[in-house]
């Protein structure tokens, strides 16, 4: 916390003699043009994250044991990157498209399970064997070791 207003004075720097480089290499025009481009990218991903965000962590949490932390703070990633995109320069956009980067990272659970599953585990103890005689309405008793064809219902 003690050095974020030097490293956010340090960013706007970079900001402008991003915009400033910029407009010398491709012209002032297209470097407004890039900016307002980018600025409206911006805005649309931050109107259409909405719910959805919410949706895609819960789905990502599900999704098996390979769920990496970075996967995990994907909506937090995404509303992140349109913040950067609204803001303008370019060193911010290339931060932007580093966070929209689809890295995998390392599994959170080092271990075969899944922590969020909930997934019973079938026990080899659970087989009850038996044997068992079909009746039908008449009375007649049906053993199924026989071979005896039964009208259709």
């Amino acid at each position: 916390m003690r050095y974020m207003s030097w490293a956010l004075l340090i960013m706007a720097a970079l900001e402008v003699i991003s915009i400033i480089l910029m407009s010398n290499l491709i012209g002032g025009g297209s470097t407004l043009l890039l900016i307002i481009l980018s600025i409206a990218c911006g805005v649309f991903m931050l109107r259409n994250i909405g719910l959805s965000g919410l949706f895609l962590a819960v789905a990502t949490i599900r999704t098996g044991s390979s769920v990496s932390l970075y996967q995990l703070l994907w909506p937090l990633r995404y509303v992140l990157a349109a913040i950067m995109l609204i803001s303008p320069g370019f060193v911010s956009d290339i931060f932007a498209a580093l966070l929209l980067l689809p890295f995998s990272g390392k599994p959170l659970a080092s271990t075969g399970s899944n922590p969020f599953s909930h997934t019973p585990q079938s026990d080899q103890n659970d087989i009850i064997e038996g044997e068992f005689t079909v009746e039908n309405n008449n009375g007649q008793s049906h053993h199924p070791n026989r071979q005896q064809h039964l009208p259709p219902r």
